[in-house]
């Protein structure tokens, strides 16, 4: 009984993460972010000519707060899935520091629906 419970817990705890990913209207702002040990995010990958990419967020830039909300201490996961992401026409401001450059950038970025080409095999 008790597995029966927890099974259903992990299902009702992951079904609004994986109902927000699969809606029609769910955007994404085209960045694959590492979270670093202080809960900063650091851009790992861009989407070729997502959102990021049009504004010139580079790779390696580090996002210190996203909306406003610091990123440092921040749970990765809710940053991303809160914040990062959401409805496709919405906008999200972020602030982040570059190595190299003592300003920060604040950019304002329009989430839109993603798509992923994958590469072919040869």
């Amino acid at each position: 009984m008790q597995f029966v419970l927890q099974l259903l817990l992990l299902f009702a705890l992951a079904l609004p993460s994986w109902a927000s990913n699969t809606e029609r209207n769910f955007g994404g702002v085209g960045i694959d972010g590492i979270a670093l040990p202080d809960g900063q995010i650091r851009v790992g990958q861009i989407v070729a000519g997502g959102p990021a990419h049009q504004v010139g967020i580079r790779v390696g830039d580090i996002i210190t707060h996203i909306d406003g909300a610091p990123t440092r201490g921040s749970n990765f996961q809710a940053m991303v899935g809160k914040r990062l992401r959401g409805a496709a026409g919405t906008r999200v401001v972020l602030k982040l520091r570059r190595e190299g450059s003592d300003t920060p950038l604040s950019l304002t970025l329009t989430r839109r629906q993603l798509v992923l080409n994958p590469k072919k095999e040869k």
